[in-house]
């Protein structure tokens, strides 16, 4: 064997030894979406921090280390003002992060209505890609050894936007669905907003929401009204709990914060695990 070879080996047998990043990717309709089937096989488009052009929505899956599995799952939604897709800050690095605290991850591609000629809405198609994906998880829970009593959502600007479009009203299944997954109930069981758009805030609910865990800066103004709104929403229902963060400063659009320079920027994914930990989420 030649020292190159030999040299190759090693490294092969180092890299071998590293724990690999479990992915699959799962789309949410065989035929793609209701009443957009013709459009399934237009292909992605992706350049530096973009993702556009998806017309066949999908889970990307990141399971964690089963010794440091809990039950609970997580589906993660991206912002990007619905015309872009900010996948892999917003979407792919948190479901990393939630994956190493044993958490199962689901990163969501789901439809732009804001895209320059996008027959999408954002109230009814890319709402339903949301949907779908809580459904998707829920029905397959056993599949991916969580409970299906502890399915959260995260979103991010306008991610944020749908996860409170489905975490505050109800979203029941459909009885007698064709499909058996849209039978299924598909409101979230706890939800986390990362300083989220204004859609899908209510005025009032019939029902008391879900725990939640809000984080913004205090000179993003869109965020922080929003969390006004919220707020009264939950201070109708002191049996909720929620936690609240608002840190003092980088505006909008700081992602999971590993570029800015304000510690407690870069610090705040360990707000949410000392969150999840406190909410028993994390618990093997």
């Amino acid at each position: 064997m030649t020292f190159k070879a030999g040299l190759l080996a090693v490294f092969a047998l180092l890299f071998s030894a590293l724990p690999a990043t479990a992915q699959e990717v799962v789309y949410l309709w065989d035929r793609g979406q209701p009443g957009f089937e013709a459009r399934k096989d237009i292909p992605e488009q992706h350049a530096e921090w973009w993702w556009r052009s998806i017309n066949n929505p999908s889970l990307t899956v990141l399971r964690p280390d089963p010794a440091k599995a809990s039950r609970a799952a997580v589906i993660v939604v991206p912002g990007g003002g619905h015309r872009d897709l900010v996948f892999g800050e917003e979407g792919l690095k948190p479901a990393q992060y939630l994956q190493s605290q044993g958490v199962t991850a689901f990163a969501l591609k789901y439809v732009l209505a804001r895209e320059p000629g996008s027959p999408y809405s954002i109230q009814g198609d890319a709402q339903a890609d949301l949907l779908r994906a809580i459904r998707y998880v829920r029905a397959h829970a056993a599949d991916y050894d969580i409970d299906p009593d502890k399915i959260g959502v995260m979103g991010f600007s306008a991610g944020g936007e749908l996860t409170s479009l489905v975490s505050f009203t109800p979203q029941g299944g459909t009885p007698n669905a064709a499909d058996p997954i849209d039978r299924i109930d598909a409101r979230p069981d706890f939800l986390i907003e990362i300083y989220p758009g204004p859609l899908g805030i209510p005025t009032s609910l019939d029902r008391a929401p879900p725990p939640a865990f809000f984080l913004s800066a205090y000179d993003d103004p869109m965020a922080v009204a929003d969390f006004d709104m919220i707020l009264k929403l939950y201070k109708k229902y002191p049996e909720v709990p929620y936690e609240l963060h608002v840190l003092s400063g980088d505006g909008h659009g700081f992602n999971m914060g590993d570029r800015s320079k304000r510690k407690a920027v870069r610090d705040w994914p360990a707000r949410l695990a000392d969150w999840l930990t406190d909410m028993g989420y994390l618990a093997k």
